[in-house]
């Protein structure tokens, strides 16, 4: 009677433990926009007089197109798109008149080269700034968007759309004056699609969202992701066309942005030499990172796929001949001969880059490198003048400059961290496995990416800043990378992309805050409710899912053969992150060899402070999903779906608690009561498969909401097949996987499944000796689409 009275209590106490995770959430308050109007603008104009005056939209306005501005430029038809969708305006445009007069309630568009002066700049061809600058005139009567040439026409109209917001469900704009210029020419960013592919529509939306902040350029990763000709066997699954290529070429080209090819070489292209058809063309027979650079096969195959793409791609100005972590050039022995020849490693290096870069410069394209190692200062001299490196190093810039070879200044909004960019970092005092994060080697990816700073968007000011303000180079532009190599979504690096660009545009009197607040403006509108604080929680949310786990060298993928340093006597083994396994009861009295909660309880500790934190944040994401711009929806879904999926980790450590004490309890019960020992146990496993549940219905979810963005992952589709292996010197999570579960590949891995079964038979082996039925079934843990 008395033992069954505490497994009831027990019971109710669990409950009570669950229902902690379902949280009491405090009321948010909506965040309004600023009152001063200017602080709406993403990028900061240059110059900017704005009153407390208004104007009022209605359908009764018209847009003037100017008589050299045909009536389909994509400034009009996107002004006329953007506030019909956004604000259900339906402005049409001026039929033609003979009258000299302009009818009130027009807007007059205005393109005549020298109509906008600009003001002192940083890039080194001021005519090449001219044209993308623009004037508004807001009064009562006529909205004025003037310009040197289309693309600042454009330009105005992505401020004038930024200025509008609905006062009593009523669009208005502020009466004023803007004038404006960028800083710097090119304003790139670097999208990836190394690891996935945005369905077409899904990739306009992107290229449209850059349009609207000024990005000019996106230099589109696709490895496997485009139907190269004279590649085939790397093709994916899923793969562009040409003809799809040529059509996101000519969208974003409409809208002024250079859409840019990016291949790898002679590093990074475990995506090529992985296939049986291309070995030969490796540095290292049994090393699929990095291409020979003296084989002039290579050459051959490389200019192939470049004019595969070009062909796919016209009109475009430039091309990336990615020279990223080039470690092995000259280390190979049939390469030592010619970098001694040569002068060196570094000399090998730019006599490899300019073969490719001649060749396509030939073909009238500006070449984008990046210029670092095993580049040394001497080696500078001999590349090509024409091209330009992505990279800005302060102690190389002058000679570079010297060189003729042009700049961009290179900030990352996102480096190797997962689920979500730390825009805002990782508290100190927060919990870090003793074996973690502090104790494991970085890895060479992050070592590049450079460290985590407090927030993100100010770090990419002071960096930029300080680059424009040492006057060390003629600066083409910027360049804001977001990597893909752990698998993030883009529509969290939005933040990154759009403030890291404006800066790039203007950096003066902005502040990391202002930039992050504009943005807030612009991109989700006036009523969202405290997306600071959403930016916040995610940030941190992402960073404990990271250092929750303990990491160990396990053996979950092949070892790698070798770092930026060379290659290693023996191939190693990566550190995995992984959990201390639970106790597996003695068949004899059901017995533990260990307390699980004891030895995780700091980690339990957080996970709990975590845990009230991401019911902070589901509320404050349903609460944006309720009230959100249309166009912002889907970002705020894929939110929640990171979200649910840091949740569903920290209910699991929760979890494996409560397994932990259901054995306890069965241990103490196991000489006195035998069947409420058996029951305890039959919960512990019950409890195992809890999670199993939870994890699968959580992942599941999450792929049905990337995918509508994204094509499936899959290992065949479409006539082709995708070569599943993994790089030699690189471990980019989504490469372990050929679907999405590389976000619950550590969970896959931990042993819960082994535990089940030895549980199990351990449960079954103490019934039988106590008469007790047996337990059938199993957990298969590793199943990602079992739901039971």
């Amino acid at each position: 009677m008395v033992i069954h009275f505490r497994i009831a209590l027990f019971g109710i106490l669990l409950l009570l433990f669950t229902a902690v995770e379902s949280g009491t959430y405090a009321a948010a308050k909506p965040a309004r926009v600023a009152a001063d109007p200017a602080s709406r603008l993403l990028p900061a104009p240059q110059k900017v007089a704005l009153t407390s005056q208004t104007i009022s939209l209605t359908n009764a306005w018209t847009i003037a197109p100017g008589v050299n501005i045909a009536k389909d430029d994509i400034a009009i038809t996107d002004l006329m798109h953007e506030l019909k969708r956004r604000f259900n305006l339906h402005i049409k445009l001026q039929s033609s008149s003979k009258t000299a007069a302009v009818p009130a309630g027009t807007i007059r568009f205005t393109l005549r080269p020298g109509s906008v002066a600009i003001g002192a700049v940083n890039g080194y061809k001021p005519e090449e700034l001219k044209k993308q600058a623009y004037h508004i005139k807001l009064s009562n009567n006529v909205i004025d968007i003037t310009a040197n040439a289309p693309a600042g026409l454009f330009y105005g109209v992505q401020s004038l759309l930024q200025l509008v917001q609905e006062d009593n469900d009523k669009p208005s704009l502020p009466q004023g004056e803007i004038t404006d210029w960028p800083d710097l020419e090119l304003r790139m960013i670097y999208w990836d699609d190394a690891h996935h592919l945005e369905r077409l529509a899904a990739m306009k939306r992107a290229i449209s969202q850059a349009a609207h902040y000024k990005i000019n350029a996106i230099a589109l990763k696709l490895e496997g992701h485009f139907q190269y000709k004279d590649a085939k066997p790397i093709v994916e699954p899923y793969a562009y066309t040409p003809a799809e290529y040529q059509e996101l070429t000519d969208y974003a080209k409409k809208r002024h942005i250079e859409l840019i090819p990016f291949l790898d070489a002679p590093g990074h292209v475990s995506f090529i030499l992985k296939h049986p058809e291309y070995a030969h063309l490796r540095a290292y027979p049994d090393n699929n990172y990095h291409f020979s650079a003296v084989n002039p096969k290579v050459d051959e195959l490389l200019l192939k796929m470049y004019d595969n793409l070009m062909e796919a791609n016209k009109g475009v100005k430039y091309i990336f001949l990615s020279t990223d972590e080039a470690y092995y050039v000259g280390k190979p022995e049939n390469e030592q001969a010619k970098a001694r020849e040569l002068g060196g490693n570094g000399r090998l290096w730019a006599y490899f880059v300019s073969r490719i870069a001649n060749e396509l410069h030939k073909k009238g394209r500006e070449v984008f490198i990046w210029g670092e190692y095993p580049l040394e200062p001497e080696d500078i001299p001999y590349l090509p003048s024409h091209v330009i490196t992505g990279v800005y190093h302060d102690g190389m810039a002058h000679l570079f400059k010297k060189q003729g070879i042009r700049q961009l200044v290179y900030a990352s909004a996102q480096g190797m961290e997962p689920l979500f960019p730390t825009y805002y970092s990782y508290p100190p005092n927060k919990f870090i496995p003793a074996d973690g994060e502090s104790a494991r080697l970085i890895t060479d990816d992050e070592m590049a990416q450079g460290k985590t700073y407090p927030a993100r968007v100010g770090a990419m000011l002071t960096r930029i800043s300080k680059a424009v303000e040492a006057k060390k180079s003629d600066y083409l532009g910027t360049v804001i990378p977001a990597w893909g190599d752990s698998g993030l979504h883009p529509e969290s690096f939005w933040l990154g992309y759009a403030t890291g660009s404006a800066i790039g545009w203007n950096r003066q009197s902005v502040t990391g805050p202002e930039l992050t607040n504009r943005f807030y403006h612009s991109f989700y509108g006036p009523d969202v409710t405290d997306i600071d604080r959403v930016y916040q929680l995610l940030s941190a949310q992402a960073q404990f899912w990271k250092n929750s786990w303990d990491t160990k060298p396990l053996m979950l993928r092949t070892p790698i053969l070798g770092s930026s340093s060379g290659i290693f006597d023996e191939p190693r083994h990566l550190s995995d992150h992984t959990l201390s396994s639970l106790p597996i009861p003695s068949a004899g009295n059901l017995s533990l060899n260990k307390d699980w909660t004891a030895g995780n309880a700091e980690r339990l500790k957080a996970a709990k402070e975590y845990l009230a934190q991401n019911s902070e944040l589901l509320n404050l994401l349903h609460a944006n999903i309720r009230n959100a711009r249309p166009e912002r929806l889907y970002n705020f879904r894929v939110f929640l779906s990171i979200a649910q999926l840091c949740r569903q980790e920290l209910n699991m450590l929760i979890d494996l608690e409560r397994i932990n004490s259901f054995l306890q309890l069965a241990a103490k019960l196991s000489s006195s009561d035998p069947s409420a020992a058996v029951a305890m146990v039959d919960q512990a496993l019950d409890q195992a498969k809890i999670i199993r549940n939870q994890r699968n219905k959580t992942y599941q979810s999450l792929v049905s909401v990337w995918y509508e963005d994204w094509f499936p992952k899959v290992l065949e589709a479409n006539g082709r097949v995708f070569l599943d292996r993994v790089d030699d010197i690189k471990d980019h999570i989504p490469v372990r996987t050929a679907d999405m579960s590389y976000l619950i590949y550590r969970q896959l891995h931990y042993p819960l499944g082994q535990w089940a079964e030895e549980t199990q038979k351990a449960r079954n082996e103490f019934a039988a000796k106590n008469g007790l039925s047996q337990r059938t079934g199993s957990l298969n843990w590793k199943d990602a689409e079992q739901l039971d």
